[in-house]
């Protein structure tokens, strides 16, 4: 019996099962281990268990049953015999749970993915994934690398992911630089396999540190004959000579292992003519042009259309000019700035434009400042007598605009609008154009043969020096 005795009391014996030999040695006056104290919360009370927030007890019962909220399955919950295991084993695995479906790692959802469709992802944490996240969205954002090191970066990131380790930036710096030497390698690759021609275009500028850089992007398209265009080179040149560029052109197609080029688009400037020049003969020598190459180089459209264009603007330069000081004047000073706007409303104009001054190589620039310009004529009229500063602004050959100068920045941009059109088509990079280039150039001829005609208009003057700049590379369809 003593011996029964002993292994009973190191065995745990489930509450309200009793048993003959264990009440014996009680009785002989073994001592049972002490019951253990129930946990008291702050106020004396005793502890309510979590599982209570997701089970419900019945009424009108026999004997305390409980009930999910989610699943309605049924448990004994006398708290003197039966306790809460059971219920906290079902709470951790009831699939009805939408709090538990939001934990579950195996658990699937649908997001919005490229070309907006829904595509499954898993919940369970990637630190790669994560890691490359960051990455692209630092190139893509044109980010500096240090943005992963700001407090208010670090706090979004842990708010979204917990367990998410930020990167230094020096990390972030070698990841874009792998990502980099990846994406490389693998258009290098496509290149070798599956591309058999491209189109090059090359952009050279000066930086106001007068240093001379150029880019050179490939066109193609890919497996799936879908436009692509990529930067293959961007890189600091000596200078801008005609061999320089062309050497510089032939180095990029060795380095990517481009073997044929369909054609190669400039912009006007004799040095391209000598580059266009070297690389004509470099390239038939490799059998790599295009039939016998009378198609390779292809002069810039938009840059042609700004050479038409500004021809025709010097006949009303000073009128441009009035305007643009305005503008600037305008443009200056926060103070200037709401004077004007004081203006407007005194003048009760509606209109929702924003002023801007253009750039000087672009003329499309100079059609939006003066679109957006000619529709506050009349607040600009106010500015000369509720603001003494504005006329003192002007120098004195100028002057602020007059009705006649509105006049013909208003007949200047309708008479515009076809060639603005036209430069939207040729500029855009997200698809192809050159379908579109006739109808275009078609248009362009008919606006200036039909303002030709109209002597008594404001573009009149303009039209005979636009005819002559579009002939000379428009006027021969074969060319």
């Amino acid at each position: 019996m003593e011996r029964g005795k002993s292994n009973l009391q190191g065995v745990g014996v489930p509450s309200g099962v009793v048993d003959q030999g264990v009440s014996q040695g009680a009785a002989a006056g073994t001592a049972l281990p002490p019951l253990r104290k129930r946990k008291l919360n702050a106020s004396g009370s005793r502890k309510t268990s979590t599982v209570w927030e997701e089970f419900n007890i019945l009424p009108d019962e026999p004997e305390p049953i409980a009930a999910c909220k989610h699943y309605h399955k049924r448990y004994r919950c006398d708290p003197k015999t039966h306790g809460t295991s059971n219920m906290l084993a079902h709470s951790k695995m009831c699939y009805k749970n939408p709090a538990l479906l939001l934990k579950d790692p195996n658990q699937t959802n649908l997001v919005s993915g490229e070309g907006g469709f829904l595509v499954p992802t898993s919940q369970r944490f990637n630190a790669a994934a994560c890691r490359k996240a960051i990455n692209t969205f630092v190139i893509l954002d044109e980010h500096s690398f240090r943005v992963v090191e700001d407090v208010g970066f670090k706090q979004m990131c842990k708010q979204l992911q917990p367990q998410m380790a930020i990167p230094t930036r020096r990390t972030v710096a070698r990841d874009c630089f792998q990502l980099y030497l990846a994406e490389k390698s693998r258009l290098k690759a496509f290149f070798k396999s599956d591309c058999t021609r491209v189109a090059l275009t090359t952009d050279c500028w000066t930086s106001i540190q007068n240093l001379s850089y150029m880019a050179t992007t490939a066109h193609f398209i890919d497996t799936a004959w879908k436009y692509q265009k990529k930067i293959i080179s961007f890189s600091l040149v000596p200078n801008h000579k005609g061999d320089t560029i062309g050497m510089k052109v032939e180095d990029v197609l060795r380095e990517w292992g481009l073997r044929k080029v369909s054609t190669i688009t400039l912009d006007n400037a004799t040095a391209n003519d000598v580059a266009v020049s070297y690389l004509d003969r470099r390239l038939k020598s490799k059998n790599a042009l295009l039939g016998v190459g009378d198609y390779l180089h292809m002069r810039c459209a938009a840059h042609v259309l700004n050479l038409v264009v500004r021809d025709g603007e010097k006949e009303h330069e000073g009128s441009i000019e009035s305007v643009r000081t305005a503008v600037r004047f305008v443009r200056s000073s926060p103070q200037r700035a709401m004077k004007f706007k004081e203006c407007v409303e005194l003048a009760g104009i509606t209109c929702k434009k924003k002023l801007c001054l253009d750039v000087s190589t672009r003329w499309n620039s100079t059609y939006l400042m003066l679109d957006a310009a000619e529709k506050f004529e009349a607040a600009f009229d106010n500015m000369i007598d509720e603001d003494p500063g504005y006329i003192e602004y002007f120098d004195l050959l100028t002057g602020p605009p007059g009705s006649q100068d509105w006049k013909k920045v208003r007949a200047f941009v309708v008479f515009l609008q076809t060639f603005y059109e036209a430069t939207k088509v040729f500029s855009t990079s997200q698809e192809v154009s050159l379908h579109l280039a006739f109808h275009n150039l078609s248009s362009i001829l008919c606006e200036l043969q039909e303002a030709s005609f109209n002597l008594n208009s404001y573009v009149a003057p303009m039209i005979s020096h636009m005819k002559v700049k579009y002939d000379k590379y428009w006027g021969m369809w074969e060319k």
